[in-house]
C-alpha cells in the first residue's frame, strides 16, 4: 500500500474515533458528529476495503441516541447511501462489477438503530413504570396513615374525652352523692372497656394480613424476577388474623427464597383447607437448598424464622429439596376459632 494512503487512513481513523466520541459528550451535535463518523467509514471502505464498513456499527448505535426515529431514519438513509456509493466507488476502481452480498451487511447495519432504540425506549417506559408504581405505594401509604389517624381520633378522641368529664363529674358527685358517684365510675369503667376493645379491634384490622392479596404481592415479585407463578387458593371459610398474617408472612419468606437462592423459572403454590387445619404448599423447579452452600445459611435463617413464627399457633414446617427437582416447602397450621368478644368482658 502506498505510505500516502496509508497515512490518510490512519487520520480517517482517529477523525472517527474522535468524532465518536463527541457524540457520547456533545448531545447538541450529536447528528453532525456522527456524520463525520459515517464519512470517515466511508472513506476508508473506499481506500481499503468494503469490510472497514463493518465500522459503522459504531455510528449506528450512536443513532439510537437521537431524540426521534425521524431523526434516526434520517441517519440510516444518510449511512446507507453512503455505504453503497462507498461499495460502487471500490468496485469501480478495480473494473470489477457490482457485488451484491454487501447489501445484507448494510441492511443490517441499518436495522441496528432501531432495535436499540425500542430497546431504549422499553426500559425507560419500564422505569417510568416503576417509578409510577412507587409513588402510588407512597399515596397509599399516606393515606392509610391518614386513615389510621381519624380511626385513632374517632375511637379514642371522643371516648377519652367522656373519661375525662364523667371521672370530673364522679369528683363532685362523691362529697354530696356517693351512690351517683358510684354509678359515674362504673360508666367509666364500662367506657374505658370498651375503648380498649375498640382499639385492640383497630389494632387487628390493621396488622390483619389479606392471603389473596398476598398471592398476588407474589405473583407480581416473582414475575418481575423473571419466574413464572401459578397458585390456587381453595379456603373459603374465614381464617383468624393471626392464621392470616402467619400464613402470608412465611408466603413471603418462601417466595423470597424462590427469588433470591434457587434459580428456578417457575413456582407454584396452593393453599387449602382440610379436616380443621390450613395448608400452605410452595414448591419450585430450582436448584434446591444445598447446591449452593454459600446461601443455605440464609435460607435456614429464614426456615428458622418461619418455625419460630409457626410455634405460636401450634403450626409445622416440612420442606424436601432436590437438585434435580427443585424445593418444595409446606406450612401446616390448625384451625382457631376467633372467640366472640363482649364489651364488658374483662
Amino acid at each position: 500500500m502506498p505510505i500516502r494512503l496509508a497515512w490518510l487512513e490512519i487520520a480517517l481513523f482517529l477523525l472517527f474515533a474522535a468524532a465518536y466520541r463527541q457524540t457520547y459528550v456533545h448531545a447538541n451535535r450529536r447528528e453532525l458528529f456522527i456524520l463525520i463518523q459515517l464519512l470517515s467509514v466511508s472513506m476508508m471502505g473506499v481506500i481499503e476495503s468494503p469490510w472497514l464498513l463493518i465500522f459503522g456499527v459504531y455510528p449506528a448505535i450512536c443513532m439510537r441516541m437521537l431524540p426521534s426515529y425521524r431523526r434516526i431514519s434520517y441517519m440510516v438513509g444518510v449511512m446507507t447511501v453512503l455505504f453503497c456509493g462507498s461499495i460502487y466507488i471500490f468496485y469501480e476502481r478495480l473494473s470489477d462489477p457490482w457485488r451484491y452480498e454487501w447489501l445484507p451487511v448494510i441492511l443490517a447495519l441499518a436495522l441496528i438503530p432501531y432495535t436499540l432504540k425500542m430497546y431504549q425506549t422499553t426500559v425507560e417506559v419500564k422505569s417510568q413504570l416503576q417509578n409510577a408504581n412507587n409513588e402510588i405505594a407512597r399515596l397509599i401509604k399516606n393515606e392509610e396513615r391518614q386513615r389510621i389517624a381519624r380511626d385513632l381520633h374517632d375511637t379514642l378522641g371522643h371516648k377519652l374525652s367522656l373519661i375525662s368529664l364523667k371521672s370530673e363529674l364522679v369528683e363532685r358527685l362523691i362529697p354530696d352523692h356517693p351512690d351517683q358517684a358510684l354509678a359515674e365510675a362504673r360508666d367509666v369503667q364500662l367506657i374505658s372497656r370498651a375503648t380498649l376493645v375498640q382499639v385492640r379491634e383497630l389494632i387487628s384490622d390493621m396488622q390483619s394480613i389479606n392471603m389473596e392479596e398476598e398471592f398476588q404481592q407474589a405473583e407480581h415479585a416473582l414475575q418481575t424476577a423473571g419466574i413464572s407463578f401459578e397458585y390456587n387458593n381453595n379456603v373459603s371459610l374465614k381464617m383468624a388474623p393471626i392464621i392470616q398474617n402467619i400464613l402470608g408472612m412465611s408466603l413471603r419468606e418462601c417466595v423470597t427464597n424462590v427469588i433470591k437462592h434457587s434459580h428456578a423459572d417457575k413456582c407454584e403454590a396452593a393453599l387449602c383447607e382440610d379436616r380443621g387445619t390450613f395448608c400452605l404448599i410452595v414448591q419450585d423447579n430450582g436448584t434446591g437448598l444445598t447446591k449452593d452452600n454459600r446461601n443455605l445459611g440464609q435460607f435456614g435463617n429464614g426456615l428458622l424464622g418461619m418455625k419460630e413464627r409457626l410455634i405460636l399457633i401450634d403450626g409445622k414446617l416440612e420442606w424436601v429439596s432436590d437438585p434435580s427437582k427443585g424445593t418444595k416447602v409446606t406450612v401446616t397450621v390448625p384451625n382457631i376459632k376467633k372467640p366472640e368478644t363482649e364489651v364488658g368482658a374483662r
